[in-house]
């Protein structure tokens, strides 16, 4: 069985105690404006600003929850409606995993299903940033999947472009040099980076994506115990059922 999988497998157990099956209660979802999900951040090089992906949002008992995705919709109907999802595209796990943000945020079962905004993400960036530098020293090596700019561009400046490894699916920033660090193609190095590095710094759409799987099988290769950490929002809900390493230290 799957991450995701697995996930609902624990949330379904949860509503069920909580009598949220029965109940006549909607969770209804839409995708964000850029504006609405991030605010006026200080740089213009994340991907929803560069609309490559979309943060859809949805709401269970003014409850909410997001999941980013390049596949966005609307969404209205219940709990048992999103269990009985296929989770065959990206477009059905987007729905899913932003609904279990949002039903487990009204439960208070998960923390920080919402994105930073403004000045928000370049805190968290740095914030991070220096934990991992107290954390593991100045000879920590990080393979980071999903280029995430303020993150990326903390990372480098604490501990050196040739301490990071970054690759992304965006087909307009593969190959490009950010900071002095090259970008690889996603679809054939994300396996390796996660492999090659003592820290795996991976971002929670791969819930959404279906490549999530593939990543946590690699960083347990020959029985290393390799650090695996997700950081935002997406992946909330199902870092807190799953007890997965998640960090996001300016969410809400």
């Amino acid at each position: 069985m799957g991450v995701l999988e697995s996930a609902i497998a624990e949330f379904e157990k949860i509503v069920k105690k909580e009598g949220l099956l029965e109940k006549e209660i909607k969770i209804t979802m839409r995708p964000l404006k850029p504006t609405e999900a991030i605010g006026n951040p200080e740089r213009d090089d994340f991907p929803l600003l560069k609309g490559k992906e979309v943060l859809i949002e949805a709401e269970f008992e003014s409850a909410k929850g997001q999941a980013f995705t390049d596949q966005p919709s609307n969404f209205s109907g219940y709990i048992k409606d999103i269990l009985n999802l296929e989770l065959t595209n990206n477009r059905n796990r987007a729905v899913v995993v932003a609904a279990i943000n949002a039903v487990l945020r009204y439960l208070n079962l998960t923390w920080g299903s919402v994105h930073c905004r403004d000045r928000e993400p370049r805190e968290c960036a740095d914030e991070m940033a220096q934990r991992f530098f107290r954390r593991w020293g100045e000879d920590l090596t990080i393979g980071m999947v999903g280029l995430q700019p303020a993150i990326a561009s903390a990372l480098i400046k604490q501990f050196g472009a040739d301490h990071i490894q970054i690759c992304d699916l965006d087909e307009d920033n593969i190959g490009k040099n950010f900071e002095g660090v090259e970008v690889l193609d996603g679809s054939k190095y994300a396996r390796k980076i996660v492999a090659s590095n003592f820290l795996a710094l991976i971002t929670g759409s791969t819930v959404v994506n279906g490549t999530i799987d593939a990543f946590l099988e690699e960083s347990k290769r020959d029985n290393k115990n390799r650090i695996v950490i997700f950081y935002g929002t997406t992946i909330a809900g199902v870092a807190s059922l799953l007890n997965l390493n998640r960090l996001c230290f300016r969410s809400h």
